[in-house]
C-alpha cells in the first residue's frame, strides 16, 4: 500500500476541529469529534500495517510493533513533559499536582485518572493517548487470534459485532443506567468502537475484498460530510452526543476512508492532498500534544479568538520543531521492514 497524502489531509481536518474546540470558538459545540476521526483512522492504519507485515513475513512481529509504537509516540510526549516541568509551576503556581500529573501522563494513564477524579488538568487532552496505547497493546494480540481462525468473514463479523455491542453498551449505560457523560467520555470500553470500526475496514481493504458499487455513489459521500458537519454544529447534550452522534461520526469517517481507497485519483483525494493540508496532518501529533496547555493558560484572561490564534501559533512552532528535529530523525533510525507503508504510521 503506497503512502496516501489524503490520509494526512484527513488528519489535518481532525486536528483543526480539536483546535477549534479547545480554543472555544463559538458555534462549534461538537468539534471535539476530531478525536473520534483520529480513532477510526488509527484503527484503520494500524490494521493495514499489521496485515502488510503478516502478508510479507507470515507472522506478526509483536516486539517490533511495540518498539515502533514506542519510538513513534514517546519522544514527542517527553518533549511536552519537559516543557511542562519547566513552565507549569510558573504559569500555575497555585496548582499543587504538577508532579502527579507528570507521572500520570508519562505512564499513559490520564484517561483512568480522569475517571477517578485525579486527571491532569493542564494536560487533560492526553486522555486519548491512554485509549490509543491500550488499543496498540491489545489489538495485535487480538489480531493474531483472528488470523488464526483463517476465516475472514468470521473475523469481520467479530469486529462488527464488537462495534455494535460497544455502541449499545455505551447507549444503555448513558440512557438507562444514568452513567455520567464525563465518565463515559473517558472510558476505554466506551471509546473503543471507533478503533474497532477502523480495524474492520483495515481488514476488509487489506484483504482486497470488493466494495458494493451502490455504496460508492456521490450522494452518499455528500451525506457523510453533512453528517459530520451536523454533529459538529448541533448543540446536543453530552449524553445525546455520545449515544447517537458518536456512532454517526465513526460511520462517516469509515465511509470517507472507503471512498479515498476506492478513488485514489478522485476529487476528494486531490482536495485532501492539498500540500498545506497534508503538512498540517504531518504535524498533527505535535499540534495535539502542545496546544492544550498553551490554550488552557491563555483562556484564563483572554477572549476566545486570541486564545485560539495565539495558542495555535505557539503549538505550531513547537510542532514544527518536533516534526523536523525529533520525529523525522527518529523515523530514519527506526527499522521499517515494510517500506511501502512509510508515512502511514
Amino acid at each position: 500500500m503506497p503512502y496516501s497524502p489524503a490520509l494526512d489531509g484527513l488528519r489535518a481536518i481532525a486536528i483543526l476541529l480539536v483546535l477549534l474546540f479547545h480554543g472555544r470558538m463559538p458555534g462549534l459545540p461538537g468539534a471535539n469529534v476530531g478525536v473520534d476521526v483520529f480513532f477510526v483512522l488509527s484503527g484503520y492504519l494500524i490494521t493495514r500495517l499489521l496485515l502488510a507485515e503478516y502478508e510479507a513475513n507470515g507472522i506478526l512481529q509483536l516486539r517490533h510493533f511495540y518498539r515502533q509504537r514506542l519510538l513513534r509516540l514517546t519522544p514527542p510526549l517527553l518533549l511536552l513533559l519537559l516543557l511542562y516541568a519547566l513552565f507549569a509551576p510558573l504559569l500555575w503556581p497555585d496548582y499543587y499536582f504538577h508532579a502527579r500529573d507528570w507521572v500520570i501522563v508519562l505512564l499513559y494513564q490520564a484517561d483512568l485518572a480522569l475517571i477517578v477524579g485525579m486527571g491532569p488538568q493542564m494536560m487533560l487532552h492526553t486522555w486519548s493517548l491512554g485509549i490509543e496505547e491500550r488499543f496498540y497493546l491489545l489489538w495485535p494480540l487480538s489480531l493474531v487470534g483472528l488470523l488464526a481462525l483463517r476465516n475472514l468473514r468470521v473475523a469481520l463479523a467479530v469486529l462488527l459485532a464488537g462495534f455494535l455491542l460497544i455502541g449499545l453498551w455505551r447507549m444503555a449505560a448513558l440512557q438507562l443506567w444514568n452513567l455520567s457523560s464525563l465518565e463515559a467520555y473517558y472510558r476505554f470500553d466506551m471509546r473503543l468502537s471507533g478503533l474497532l470500526l477502523g480495524a474492520c475496514l483495515g481488514m476488509w481493504i487489506g484483504h482486497g475484498l470488493p466494495v458494493p458499487e451502490y455504496l460508492l455513489q456521490r450522494h452518499w459521500l455528500v451525506l457523510a460530510w453533512l453528517v459530520l458537519l451536523a454533529v459538529v454544529l448541533y448543540p446536543a447534550d453530552d449524553k445525546g452526543r455520545l449515544s447517537y452522534g458518536l456512532p454517526l461520526v465513526e460511520l462517516t469517517v469509515l465511509y470517507i476512508l472507503l471512498w479515498l481507497n476506492r478513488y485514489p485519483q478522485g476529487l476528494l483525494n486531490k482536495a485532501l492532498s492539498w500540500h498545506p493540508l497534508v503538512y498540517i496532518g504531518q504535524l498533527s501529533y505535535g499540534l495535539y500534544l502542545f496546544h492544550y496547555p498553551v490554550m488552557e493558560y491563555l483562556k484564563l484572561q483572554n477572549p476566545w479568538w486570541l486564545t485560539l490564534f495565539a495558542g495555535t501559533a505557539v503549538a505550531l512552532v513547537l510542532a514544527i520543531f518536533n516534526h523536523h528535529l525529533i520525529e523525522r530523525p527518529i523515523r530514519r533510525w527506526r527499522k521499517r521492514p515494510i517500506k511501502a507503508l512509510v508515512g502511514l504510521t
